[in-house]
């Protein structure tokens, strides 16, 4: 693969920008204590306490998700079990809700190089998609040598933005890449790499089907 350092850059500018507001929220809520250490707390303490609490989570979950969707660990994987509890934390809290049953796919199938990697991937590009929220469901078929993973994506806009659709495809150059559209790309990429074929299809107004075929 070759390497773009305009696309090292955007990679980059993604991990930060969704780090920036937990990691932003512990440090005010740090702050707001010092500023009560001269005076009764009263309920601020607490409030402050769960701000730390919830915002160093948040950050806690997204570097998780980081590390196997862009990192070599995602590729390390040995069952889907990380992987599933990792897309469940980037969930937690939002509008989104993730439907992946135990046991699906079978864990065997982790053995087959960048499979954790890439249904990862997807479901966040699936996430992406649901700018309103929904639901978002994983089902698959097949074994090492022939299958495929099925991520639905219930809800409106049920499509990709054109140009996440066509960084997903590869059919835009790197000049021409943009912060929305980074994670697109990559997952394509990452797919290609290891021999996965990936598509995003609307099925209806309100449902986007995503395919991983090997």
């Amino acid at each position: 693969m070759p390497l773009d350092i305009r696309v090292i850059e955007l990679v980059a500018s993604r991990i930060c920008h969704d780090l920036v507001s937990p990691v932003g929220a512990i440090r005010n809520g740090l702050e707001l204590i010092e500023e009560m250490e001269d005076e009764p707390a009263g309920g601020f303490l607490g409030e402050a306490v769960k701000l730390i609490e919830h915002s160093s989570g948040q950050a806690d979950r997204r570097l998780r998700v980081f590390r196997l969707a862009y990192g070599l660990a995602g590729r390390e994987q040995k069952g889907f079990g990380d992987t599933r509890s990792s897309a469940q934390g980037l969930l937690e809290g939002g509008r989104t809700t993730l439907d992946w049953p135990a046991g699906v796919p079978n864990d065997q199938l982790a053995f087959k190089r960048g499979a954790a990697k890439v249904l990862l991937n997807v479901i966040i590009l699936a996430d992406e998609a649901l700018t309103h929220g929904g639901i978002i469901t994983v089902a698959a078929e097949g074994d090492e040598q022939a299958g495929r993973f099925t991520i639905t994506a219930a809800g409106r806009p049920g499509a990709l933005k054109d140009e996440s659709a066509a960084a997903l495809a590869g059919t835009v150059a790197a000049a021409d890449l943009t912060p929305r559209s980074i994670h697109a790309y990559m997952t394509g990429r990452f797919a290609e790499d290891d021999g996965y074929r990936v598509a995003a299809t609307p099925a209806g107004p309100d449902r986007l089907v995503f395919t991983v075929e090997w």
